[in-house]
């Protein structure tokens, strides 16, 4: 309790050093992540959103410009503290991780419940975005928590590295395996201990001994370098996840000018799809990198896979029932989630809430 009240007077504090009227010609905007800008979804804020924002601004010869403070890989607040960051005024603007907050965001974790469904991050992404356009209580959950939301960023599929070869679910028990958050539930089951922790974390956890491996992405595992302390990468394919979204303190949104928050409402947009262009970009070369530095890929075979999906208990239905009852449209949210996978394309191994 004492640090949280120490978090909020440090917030309370910088709001009113920096602050600076709406019409002011500089608008001071702190831009902030987690997460270091080795990932795709911090790399955009910096090299696009960040100098986009004046020259856009200039181009409409508007008279405003943007003063941009960047603070990245934690040094303003860690993953699970990144929402009442934003919230209580330490950073403007930034990647928020909402496969860290399946208790104060349960609505935009709802593909953890329905693993084994969708994977394409262009896919996900526009899943993402139009759940938050057609169902109001995806948006009010943000305004709940002080936050204007921008755009959607997904990840691609999950899959496994460990210390050992993995090649049936039998090979999982016993295993103490690192799992960010919601990701935990795709354990259930399998014989296997989660580990809850974020991508900065697992290279020394798996070194120490913490934990025996990690349910994580491709993007993560080479500029972590995971395989260099768990060199067995086997691909699963468990589906991806609409891991968080660009978001913006709801106070200073409503002080800027509508000529910036219009900018800023559109590079929101592009963020999206820069990130999502730049992880599909990645995914596969990632692999061969990892590969010829000595990790050793291997697939799932398909029969083990829908054996994994077929195992886990009613995920989707438990989540439902759960948020329903704190009068939440989950089932609203998980028909349009699956609607819009199979609407794309995409063949989810689980009917997921039917």
């Amino acid at each position: 309790m004492l640090k949280f009240t120490r978090t909020r007077l440090l917030a309370a504090a910088c709001a009113m050093l920096f602050a600076t009227p709406a019409l002011a010609d500089n608008i001071k905007l702190t831009a902030a992540s987690s997460h270091p800008p080795v990932l795709p979804w911090v790399e955009v804020i910096t090299k696009h959103i960040v100098p986009e924002s004046n020259k856009r601004l200039k181009a409409m010869g508007s008279e405003h410009t943007i003063n941009w403070t960047e603070a990245y890989a934690g040094a303003l607040f860690n993953a699970p503290n990144a929402l009442e960051g934003v919230e209580g005024g330490l950073a403007d603007l930034a990647w928020i991780g909402t496969i860290f907050e399946p208790a104060k965001l349960p609505l935009h974790n709802v593909h953890f419940y329905a693993p084994f469904a969708a994977s394409d991050v262009h896919m996900l992404t526009d899943i993402g975005n139009q759940l938050h356009a057609e169902i109001p209580a995806m948006n009010e959950q943000w305004t709940k928590y002080n936050h204007k939301f921008l755009g959607a960023m997904a990840d691609g599929s999950y899959h496994l590295i460990t210390k050992k070869p993995i090649k049936t679910l039998d090979d999982l028990k016993g295993l103490k395996l690192l799992a960010g958050g919601a990701v935990a539930n795709w354990l259930d089951g399998t014989g296997a201990t989660a580990v809850n922790a974020a991508f900065p974390e697992f290279y020394n956890n798996i070194s120490t001994g913490v934990a025996d491996g990690a349910v994580m992405t491709t993007i993560g595992m080479l500029p972590f370098k995971i395989y260099e302390v768990a060199p067995y990468i086997t691909l699963v394919d468990m589906g991806g996840p609409i891991t968080g979204a660009l978001t913006m303190n709801l106070d200073t949104w409503n002080s800027l000018p509508k000529d910036v928050q219009n900018v800023l409402s559109k590079l929101g947009g592009e963020y999206s799809k820069m990130v999502a262009d730049s992880i599909a970009g990645k995914e596969a070369g990632f692999l061969k990198k990892m590969e010829s530095l000595g990790a050793k890929i291997s697939t799932l075979d398909a029969t083990e896979r829908k054996r994994w999906a077929d195992q886990l208990p009613n995920l989707a239905g438990d989540w439902v029932k759960r948020n329903e009852a704190d009068g939440l449209p989950a089932a609203k949210v998980l028909k349009a989630f699956m609607d819009g996978a199979k609407s794309r394309g995409s063949e989810p191994l689980r009917t997921w809430g039917e």
